[in-house]
């Protein structure tokens, strides 16, 4: 009896309606695939950055510390200001200031000039010495 039960509930729970769902919802994607493919595009261009900015900083050891640099990257790709907003020592804010100064960086992509309407795109890179 208790079997039986069992089974009726699960053909009653089966028997509801199925919400067709897709399987790209929730991977923040949105209904504009142009609008996706700008933002991945614009994605790509920052670890491109930040890869540059990794491959490009000094190993010469200046103690333990940390720095962190903000800086703007105008619509050709080049530093166009950079400042150190923390550091540990001056010594070390000099090595990651002059590490950003010197990236030769791709130009944004071209949706990401637009929608900065020329105005330069902001970033931020922390420098660790352990």
């Amino acid at each position: 009896m208790k079997a039986a039960t069992i089974f009726m509930a699960c053909l009653l729970a089966l028997s509801q309606p199925v919400v067709a769902q897709s399987i790209f919802d929730g991977l923040g994607g949105t209904a504009d695939p142009a609008r996706d493919a700008a933002q991945v595009e614009y994605e790509q261009w920052k670890r491109t950055i930040a890869r540059q900015a990794k491959e490009h900083t000094s190993r010469l050891w200046l103690g333990h510390g940390s720095v962190t640099v903000h800086f703007c990257v105008d619509a050709a790709g080049r530093v166009a200001d950079a400042n150190v907003v923390k550091a540990s020592n001056n010594e070390q804010a000099l090595l990651a200031l002059s590490t950003i100064s010197s990236l030769k960086l791709p130009p944004p992509p071209a949706s990401a000039r637009k929608a900065a309407g020329g105005k330069c795109h902001l970033f931020s890179q922390s420098f660790y010495y352990p």
